[in-house]
C-alpha cells in the first residue's frame, strides 16, 4: 500500500492523524550508535519528511512515541520510533522548528544553484543539509570569493523579490 505523502499537498502541515497500518520491531536503529530498541510503523498517510535528496529527516511524534528518523521504501514511507505504536489513529506531530529550518535552507540551496549554473555554468552534483552548515557541491573548477559573491548577491537580488516559492514533486538532479 502506497504511503499518501502529505508533504507534497501541504509543506506547512506540522499535526495530522494518521492510521498506524503496522509496528514491527525494527531490523536496524537509527542513528547507528543508538542501541535502544526501535519499531518502523507504516502509516497510511504521513507528513514526515523521509531523508532524501540532501534533507535530512523530520522528527516528532506519533502518538507517545518519538520519531527518531523517515525512511523512504518504494511507494511507502516508514516511521523509525522508540516504542510500538498500537494499529488505528494516532495523532501526529512534526518537530515544527527542525522543518522549518530545513524547509528554509533547502529554498536557498536551490536559488543558490541556480545562480551557479544559469549565471556561471556550474551545476550542482550534491547538497548536504547539516545542523550547523549547508554544503553545495559543484562540477567545474574551484570557484574564486569574487565569484561566490556575485553567486551570493543574484541569490539575495531573488530573495528580496519576495517572489513566491513553490515545489514539484520530481527530483533536481
Amino acid at each position: 500500500m502506497a504511503t499518501r505523502r502529505l508533504y507534497y499537498d501541504d509543506a506547512f502541515e506540522s499535526e495530522f492523524t494518521a492510521r498506524v497500518i503496522t509496528c514491527d520491531p525494527a531490523l536496524m536503529t537509527s542513528p547507528p550508535e543508538v542501541k535502544a530498541p526501535a519499531w518502523e510503523v507504516l502509516l497510511d498517510r504521513t507528513a514526515f519528511y523521509p531523508t532524501s535528496g540532501g534533507q535530512p529527516h523530520d522528527v516528532g511524534k506519533l502518538g507517545d512515541a518519538n520519531v527518531m528518523d523517515v525512511r523512504e521504501a518504494e511507494d511507502e514511507i516508514i516511521h523509525i520510533v522508540d516504542q510500538p505504536v498500537e494499529t488505528g489513529e494516532a495523532k501526529c506531530c512534526i518537530d515544527w522548528p527542525r522543518r522549518f529550518d530545513h524547509m528554509q535552507q533547502h529554498t536557498g540551496q536551490h536559488l543558490l544553484s541556480a545562480m551557479f549554473q544559469e549565471r556561471f555554468g556550474l551545476p550542482t552534483v550534491s547538497f548536504h543539509l547539516g545542523t550547523e552548515i549547508c554544503t553545495i557541491d559543484l562540477r567545474g573548477p574551484s570557484p574564486s570569493e569574487e565569484f561566490l559573491e556575485g553567486a551570493e548577491r543574484a541569490a539575495n537580488k531573488v530573495v528580496f523579490e519576495d517572489r513566491p516559492v513553490t515545489s514539484n514533486n520530481f527530483s533536481w538532479f
